[in-house]
């Protein structure tokens, strides 16, 4: 076997490792989405901070100089409705209806948004422009 071959098949075994190591609890972090946009909606900001992982709630309190519960309310998050959900490992990324996207990370205490109010960005530096993130 050629050496680009090797690599071929490298890369395919990798890829086929990572595919049977993908997360199936998909619904927990769409969960934890769902809570943050929930809070967010009804004005309580509480609700919105308590799903954030801990990096994204200091960076966002650090960002806006105020405490998580008045900062979140100020973002513009869209969406209601996952539409898609992807979760591999420890980390997962929700699609909402409105076309934000959410990136969370799984923790000891569970699904944490470490990043929301993510619409994609084409033609920017980053693929997605967040609204809060770690």
């Amino acid at each position: 076997m050629g050496a680009t071959a090797q690599r071929a098949a490298l890369v395919l075994g990798i890829g086929l490792a990572f595919a049977g190591c993908g997360a199936t609890d998909s619904g927990g972090a769409t969960d934890a989405a769902r809570r943050v946009y929930e809070g967010y909606s009804r004005d309580d900001g509480a609700a919105a901070c308590a799903t954030l992982s801990d990096d994204a709630r200091e960076q966002l309190e650090q960002d806006e100089r105020k405490p998580c519960a008045e900062a979140v309310l100020e973002l513009k998050l869209s969406g209601t409705r996952a539409t898609a959900e992807e979760a591999y490992v420890t980390e997962a990324k929700v699609d909402l209806d409105a076309g934000d996207s959410v990136f969370l990370e799984e923790t000891g205490d569970g699904w944490r948004v470490s990043a929301a109010g993510c619409p994609p960005s084409p033609g920017r530096e980053s693929p997605y422009d967040c609204g809060v993130e770690s």
